[in-house]
């Protein structure tokens, strides 16, 4: 059986109801859940054979490679990786550091050092650390839990968007991972699977939309992720990954 480590954000509900609803990969793999660094630990730990992963936790290694033609990314706007402040982000002083997701984390170092340059200080986040946005002590929140609280602070900076004003490229967050020994036959239905939930998406947010009452999934699954893993976002992961090497 092929072991699919995917991330359990609802930015994946299309490709996790594609995948569950295949009678394919029930008979062929074991599909498992877990937060983005998570996923990179598994499959760089031979826990996994196929894992959505965050593109600044990828290893130079040729045990791995890219797969698939999807991916999670934001042209523009994606809503759910927010830097959360009370203050402007000329005065914040610090910034505690979501410890889900090590793309995320880079971004916003990336972000600081080439255009925005304040001296800001770095803490590493642990649970409950959304509950200390206060005052000059800002946070990097991403996932469900910034588009739960992307309301509740008056300075709220969407770092998509920001790397899109400086670069005019999509952000590009997590892609498919796997090992080369899988077979293409497999590959080939498991990039078609994802297709189907790609294609999907809308009629598969007005499904679950019930669950999640804290913001609107029809728009943040059509208007804000985008899936397709285009020769544009190639570019901006690459540049992304050079300019966070040293990070």
């Amino acid at each position: 059986m092929i072991r699919i480590s995917l991330v359990s954000y609802s930015n994946t509900l299309p490709f996790k109801v594609a995948l569950e609803s295949s009678v394919f990969i029930k008979q062929n793999a074991i599909l498992r859940e877990c937060h983005p660094a998570q996923c990179a630990k598994e499959i760089f730990s031979d826990l996994a054979d196929i894992a959505l992963i965050p593109v600044g936790a990828l290893e130079k290694s040729d045990k791995y490679e890219i797969v698939t033609d999807y991916c999670i990314a934001a042209k523009n706007r994606v809503e759910s990786v927010l830097l959360l402040s009370e203050k402007p982000k000329s005065e914040i002083r610090e910034i505690t550091l979501d410890y889900q997701s090590r793309t995320s984390v880079k971004l916003i170092k990336v972000i600081n050092n080439n255009f925005w340059k304040f001296n800001y200080r770095y803490a590493d986040a642990k649970p409950g650390f959304e509950k200390n946005i206060i005052g000059s002590s800002a946070a990097l929140v991403i996932g469900d839990r910034a588009l739960n609280l992307r309301n509740s602070f008056p300075y709220v900076y969407d770092l998509a968007e920001e790397w899109h004003n400086f670069t005019e490229l999509p952000a590009v967050f997590a892609v498919w991972v796997a090992k080369k020994e899988i077979s293409r036959e497999f590959m080939l239905k498991f990039n078609d699977i994802l297709s189907k939930g790609n294609s999907n998406r809308a009629a598969i947010a007005k499904r679950y939309s019930h669950i999640y009452k804290g913001f609107n999934l029809e728009d943040y699954l059509v208007n804000c992720i985008d899936y397709y893993f285009d020769q544009t976002k190639i570019e901006s992961m690459n540049l992304f990954l050079k300019l966070s090497e040293n990070i």
